[in-house]
């Protein structure tokens, strides 16, 4: 269909393949523009994708990956996961996998693997689909999209205390691999990763300050350092090129001699944990610790503000129940 706009252009709006394909809306200035593009998509209609009709679901994975999974960061790990996903759910047709297959796939995998666990895998495929329906290589619904993930409960962060953190980087300096506890500092300094710590170059590392790059977001953090710390890694790197040795083992056996007990997938990440922590307890703004840890969301970075000596402190002396009316006076 083309139609005139209020302002003298001509949009055309149409589905080339029929309701159950993509819809395909163009503005164009004039009328015989918009019947070219019509033409062209109808002439088409045979050669173009169609994964609907006859591809299974393992090859609308790799179609994905070819026009876009490729570009991710993770793209090896996403593609290679999302894969395995498919496989445990038989590798149907695209056109037949309905959002009630994976809901029975969800039931049965929910005894084997965490929540968590499940709504990565929900994510992943959603996304599959969605791609390539936005991409118009896929014509009909995305099945995953009638899927909701579960609510998952917000935990506890857990972070060193004073006394815990010399205790950890005096085991980090017993170990073999004498960049252990460089890396270790670094991050309790910085609030880093441990792999944008442990994979630092030299000309990431600078007198008062480190430049993270190559992060898990792809934006670069510099975060202020005290220079003695510069000092004190530069002393123990390579004299070129990457400036540690991987130790990210030797990490994880000084904190089994340390006798410290960690929540399960926090062993490395305690240190960002505990650098987040303590900024925040010693009077840090919430906005810069935003900034220094690289969250696009703010709402990630609130975890840390109930740590402020100043978080609503004011709260008891705004509520309405005054002092004369704390203690029953009838007793």
């Amino acid at each position: 269909m083309i139609k005139k706009l209020p302002d003298g252009r001509y949009q055309l709006d149409f589905y080339p393949f029929g309701s159950d394909g993509p819809r395909i809306k163009r503005v164009r200035n004039t009328r015989k523009e918009c019947k070219e593009i019509e033409t062209d998509y109808l002439s088409k209609k045979g050669q173009l994708h169609n994964p609907s009709d006859k591809m299974r679901l393992s090859e609308l994975v790799d179609l994905w990956y070819k026009m876009h999974g490729c570009t991710l960061k993770d793209h090896k790990y996403r593609f290679s996961r999302t894969l395995t996903i498919v496989k445990r759910l038989g590798d149907p047709k695209a056109k037949t996998f309905t959002a009630a297959h994976f809901a029975h796939y969800r039931e049965e995998r929910l005894k084997e693997v965490s929540v968590s666990t499940i709504n990565h895998e929900t994510r992943y495929l959603r996304a599959v689909y969605a791609e390539l329906i936005r991409l118009e290589l896929y014509r009909g619904d995305n099945p995953m999209a009638k899927i909701r993930t579960f609510r998952i409960d917000e935990k506890e962060l857990s972070y060193l205390t004073e006394e815990q953190i010399p205790v950890l980087l005096s085991e980090c300096d017993k170990s073999r691999n004498n960049h252990c506890g460089a890396v270790a500092r670094l991050c309790l300094a910085s609030g880093g990763r441990w792999s944008e710590a442990n994979r630092l170059t030299d000309g990431q590392l600078f007198k008062d300050r480190v430049v993270f790059s190559g992060t898990k977001n792809g934006k670069v953090r510099v975060i202020p350092i005290k220079p003695e710390l510069s000092v004190y890694l530069r002393g123990l790197s390579f004299p070129y090129g990457r400036l540690f040795d991987d130790c990210y083992s030797a990490f994880r056996k000084a904190v089994e001699r340390s006798g410290i007990k960690l929540p399960d997938g926090q062993l490395s990440h305690v240190l960002r944990h505990t650098f987040a922590s303590h900024y925040m307890m010693n009077g840090g703004d919430i906005l810069v610790l935003q900034r220094l840890l690289g969250h696009s969301d703010l709402k990630v970075t609130m975890r840390y503000a109930h740590l402020s000596p100043c978080y609503m402190k004011n709260v008891p002396n705004l509520s309405p129940l005054k002092g004369d009316y704390i203690m029953n006076t009838n007793i």
